[in-house]
């Protein structure tokens, strides 16, 4: 083989080559100021806070928030401040960063595919639940979920559901908490609350953030609600069976 003929052979695999590594490359994505474009499910997610970021049921605080969930595990290039993240280490949730008005835009689209752009960042406290994160959320497409039936929701959830007898000692934390007739936003007609500081006995607590629990009425018996998780502090004991 002549040195020109060995040299000519090297340029054709580097060309044949090359798209391939840049394919590769590009399935990695970009820390900030860099704007990312991610596809996936949005869920409603609940995950413990302070004090000890261990566990809502035995004392800490719920933080629940809108995360991305992924189809296919998430691959980011590091640099100088944040660290490379592999598709090897199966990371496929991703914390929305949102304001308060960035919950109502998106609170449509729950349990929905969606498509949102931002700029990701690492996590640097106990406060940042996933890997990475995203900021600066806007929502590219999507379809909004189609309305539900409340009462057969009440019924007839299809949610993963954590049961627990004896029930568990909650209180009512965050101000006044909405009554839910099911575990979904819409069902609620922002009419009755149950006040902060209230004692709930806590039956069951289901997937994407809510609390099936039994509300002490003055004028009769228990009655059984749904509630935001959000605004249950967990953690008290369990209730006395009489």
């Amino acid at each position: 083989m002549t040195a020109i003929y060995r040299r000519h052979l090297l340029l054709i695999l580097t060309f044949c080559l090359a798209p391939l590594t840049t394919v590769h490359a590009s399935e990695c994505q970009q820390y900030e100021p860099v704007d990312t474009t991610l596809s996936g499910t949005l869920t409603r997610q609940v995950f413990p806070g302070p004090p000890s970021f261990e566990d809502v049921v035995t004392g800490d605080e719920p933080q629940v928030g809108f995360y991305l969930s992924l189809s296919e595990p998430l691959c980011m290039n590091g640099n100088d401040h944040e660290g490379d993240v592999s598709v090897e280490d199966n990371e496929t949730l991703v914390q929305l960063v949102l304001q308060t008005s960035d919950y109502d835009k998106l609170r449509p689209y729950l349990d929905q595919p969606v498509v949102l752009k931002g700029s990701l960042f690492g996590a640097v406290s106990g406060y940042h639940h996933t890997q990475v994160l995203m900021q600066k959320v806007q929502l590219i497409s999507g379809m909004p979920a189609a309305p539900v039936d409340c009462d057969l929701l009440s019924h007839n959830d299809g949610r993963q559901e954590e049961t627990y007898t004896p029930p568990l000692q909650g209180k009512i934390i965050g101000g006044n908490a909405w009554v839910y007739q099911a575990p979904q936003s819409t069902c609620t007609d922002k009419r009755r609350t149950i006040k902060a500081g209230t004692l709930v006995s806590v039956t069951s607590v289901a997937s994407g953030g809510w609390v099936r629990a039994d509300v002490a009425d003055d004028n009769g018996p228990a009655q059984t609600v749904w509630l935001d998780q959000a605004q249950v502090l967990l953690g008290l004991g369990d209730v006395e069976e009489e």
